[in-house]
């Protein structure tokens, strides 16, 4: 028996040195259930070894990088943090080039709270002066929400209901200048699709 356990480590031990040892690299990883629209703080975070396989493409590694931002999705304890998962430039990453954020207001706020980041809306504009109503027109059609600005002190677009009645969508900058336009000359209305099949 003594024999054969001393077999078996030795095997182990020659297994262990023929084995590649795992390249790692120091990433930024969130130690708890992180929600959206959470400001990332210090107890939030934590450097730590990963296979570098595993770090995606653009990571840091430095803490300075993610403190105080605030989160665009659910991070769940042990995810890596990314520039695309923040509120800010990283937002837009992976959106077709020219693709622009743009704030809107929606006339029925009530809406805001069925909205979750990467549903699609669309955008139906209408007039608030009797003789230039011409009915309600569609301007945007199944476009992905970016942002739903959640309790006011978490409110990156500032304090104030205003600011926590603002949704944040993805379009083209053609469709940006319609949206700009029509909230000056009326009302905007915000309608919930299903995804495309």
């Amino acid at each position: 028996m003594a024999i054969t356990l001393a077999l078996a480590a030795a095997a182990a031990v020659l297994l262990a040195a023929e084995a590649p040892e795992l390249e790692t690299t120091q990433a930024v990883r969130v130690t708890t259930d992180i929600g959206v629209g959470e400001r990332l703080e210090a107890e939030h975070l934590e450097i730590a070894d990963i296979d570098s396989s595993a770090v995606p493409e653009g990571h840091s590694g430095q803490l300075e990088d993610f403190l105080g931002q605030t989160t665009a999705t659910t991070l769940p304890a042990g995810a890596i943090a990314h520039p695309a998962q923040l509120v800010g430039p990283g937002l837009l990453a992976g959106f077709d080039p020219g693709t622009v954020a743009v704030p809107v207001r929606p006339a029925d706020t009530a809406i805001i709270g069925m909205l979750t980041p990467g549903q699609r809306v669309d955008v139906t504009a209408s007039a608030d002066i009797p003789e230039e109503d011409t009915g309600p027109r569609r301007i945007a059609e199944s476009v992905p929400v970016l942002w739903v600005p959640q309790e006011e002190s978490e409110n990156w677009l500032g304090a104030g209901t205003e600011a926590q009645n603002v949704v944040i969508l993805a379009v083209d900058a053609q469709t940006a200048e319609a949206i700009a336009e029509a909230t000056h000359s009326g009302r905007l209305h915000l309608s919930l699709v299903g995804e495309e099949d």
